[in-house]
């Protein structure tokens, strides 16, 4: 993407403006909130961002269909149209339609190794290689930290971050000594960046737990909009 088209687009860098710089290669990040809080919505737009620059993504979705995806693609780009002077939007659909791949894993058959898989084939058979997966849907709850253990060795092998989201629950309490909340706070090592949203007064407020080696750092403030999901600076 050139100069140009970057500035235009400057309400779609939420991981620039929530982290400073993007997690690399082999990491993992993930956000943090409530049902109904927008988990699905701000993984998709991590993945629009990274797709507006360029940058190849995979966007696997547990337990929902892929045309509801698509939906939350459509409507990020028609919020960004209409937010933005001098953006098409059949343009950025069809520059983004070849960078994206959607991958359906349903009735709960997501492993590490399918993915894996999954991976390889678009790699052989598609000449798809992402740069990022974005992975929405995980139950927490059930997962075990072998299974983030192999994601970010996934991570590592396949040479891509890795964005997922996790429920917290408003009857579960527990926080580590570093302030890092369930269903993270056995497993908050292995994440080079964990993102809370709390939602507030007419907005979503986007508190970073931890990035890097440090916790609770003191970036600015970053608000998203309940109804479009275009960033709103405090």
């Amino acid at each position: 993407m050139d100069t140009e088209q970057s500035t235009n687009l400057n309400t779609m860098e939420l991981i620039q403006k929530a982290l400073g710089n993007p997690i690399g290669t082999g990491d993992l990040g993930v956000l943090l909130a409530r049902a109904g809080v927008g988990k699905t919505a701000c993984l998709t737009h991590i993945a629009l961002e990274q797709l507006l620059r360029g940058f190849p993504v995979l966007h696997v979705c547990l337990n929902e269909v892929p045309e509801k995806i698509k939906v939350w693609y459509a409507e990020f780009l028609k919020n960004l149209v209409a937010s933005q002077q001098r953006v098409d939007f059949n343009e950025l659909q069809h520059r983004i339609e070849p960078l994206r791949f959607i991958l359906a894993y349903l009735h709960q058959t997501f492993t590490p190794e399918k993915l894996e898989q999954s991976l390889h084939n678009l790699k052989e058979q598609a000449k798809f290689k992402p740069s990022m997966v974005v992975l929405d849907g995980m139950n927490f709850d059930q997962v075990t930290r072998t299974t983030i253990e192999e994601l970010r060795n996934l991570a590592l092998s396949n040479e891509v971050s890795i964005w997922m989201s996790a429920r917290t629950h408003r009857h579960i309490s527990t926080v580590n000594e570093r302030g890092i909340p369930y269903p993270c706070n056995e497993m908050d090592d292995l994440f080079a960046a964990i993102i809370l949203l709390e939602p507030i007064t007419e907005a979503i407020q986007l508190k970073v737990l931890k990035h890097v080696d440090n916790f609770h750092p003191e970036y600015p403030a970053l608000f998203l909009n309940p109804q479009t999901y275009m960033l709103q600076l405090g």
